[in-house]
């Protein structure tokens, strides 16, 4: 009788499994790009001076036809995703803390400028301030997640809040910006200079210069047939090829920097030069591996970022967000992430054609 049960049990859990893979929803890759999305978000300069200034933008894309609108607010404590990324703490604390007449709204541009309110010495004895306030006054474990970088030399973290919405959707993230506090080598954003596409099969390039309209010898070494995207024009490519992308970073941004000491040691680590983390996005086609990680001196940065794409001009095969006359129109982002708080990113077309 227990076999039999069981034998039934594990029969209507197979059926269920079977149920679910056949009918269950299917997700788009990271990478795939279909709906309303916000990639990244940049600050420029990466360390805000004291009483300066930085550029706030953001990589967004929205279905053709749709209006995309901003709202940009910030926040002097680190948020949290779990409430929306809203500010941790009132107005009533913050005059506690001795911030008041601050507007902490930004703007609802696209690209809009935060202004430092503080001197770095206020940032200094702020950032000192509310590690004992948040610490001792509100005494809240709720609030202890929020507390800023221990060591207040290095700058103080606080948080920009971005909505994007568009046909309907709204989309909420957060990027954690640092105040000076008077600290030396403040970090840069590395700087992406191009995108760019290669066959991966040396012998396809007569193909994209017979088809595409390629402009490369013929006879060009593999290295030597790689075309950047232009930034105002679309790059004919042609259906069903596969190609090598690469987002090409000025090699003046690997920064080499010293890390923090860590709790209890002696001595400060030896200093390091930069990692990136690419990541790349497409509106269509197959990207294989959408993150690459440069990381001296086991990757090169003309190495290091390179992955695969795989396009179709036809519609029957690939879903087509943006299609054209002569084929199907491809948009490219590349995103580049130092572990410092730096990012840049880039969006560039191709019209893939038969």
């Amino acid at each position: 009788m227990r076999g039999s049960w069981r034998g039934a049990l594990l029969s209507g859990l197979l059926l269920v499994a079977m149920v679910l893979s056949g009918c269950g929803r299917e997700f788009a890759p990271y990478w795939k790009i279909d709906k309303l999305r916000l990639m990244a978000i940049k600050a420029d300069p990466v360390v805000v001076a004291g009483q300066g200034q930085t550029t706030l933008s953001a990589a967004v894309y929205a279905p053709e036809g749709q209006q995309v609108s901003y709202a940009w607010s910030w926040c002097p404590l680190e948020s949290s995703a779990a409430d929306g990324y809203t500010c941790p703490i009132g107005d009533e604390e913050l005059a506690e803390l001795g911030v008041q007449g601050v507007d902490f709204e930004l703007g609802t541009e696209a690209e809009v400028v935060f202004e430092n309110p503080f001197t770095e010495a206020q940032v200094l004895g702020f950032c000192e301030a509310i590690q004992e306030a948040i610490a001792e006054r509100f005494d809240d474990p709720e609030l202890a997640r929020f507390l800023p970088v221990t060591d207040c030399s290095r700058g103080y973290e606080i948080s920009v809040r971005l909505e994007v919405s568009a046909g309907g959707e709204s989309i909420v993230s957060s990027k954690s910006l640092t105040l000076s506090t008077g600290g030396e080598n403040p970090n840069t954003n590395p700087v992406m200079m191009a995108l760019e596409v290669r066959p991966e099969e040396p012998g396809d390039l007569s193909e994209l210069r017979d088809r595409a309209g390629w402009e490369v010898a013929a006879d060009a070494a593999h290295d030597d047939q790689w075309v950047a995207i232009p930034e105002d024009a679309d790059l004919r490519v042609a259906s069903g090829i596969t190609m090598e992308l690469r987002a090409v970073v000025s090699p003046e941004s690997v920064e080499t920097y010293q890390p923090p000491i860590p709790e209890g040691a002696e001595e400060a680590p030896p200093a390091r030069q930069e990692a990136f983390v690419f990541r790349y996005f497409t509106t269509s086609g197959t990207l294989d591996g959408s993150r690459r990680l440069f990381v001296l001196p086991d990757t090169t940065l003309e190495e290091a970022p390179i992955t695969t794409l795989v396009v179709s001009s036809s519609q029957a095969e690939v879903e087509c967000q943006e299609p054209e006359a002569e084929g199907c129109g491809v948009r490219l982002w590349s995103v580049v992430r130092d572990a410092r708080l730096g990012v840049d990113f880039i969006e560039r077309r191709l019209l893939v054609v038969e």
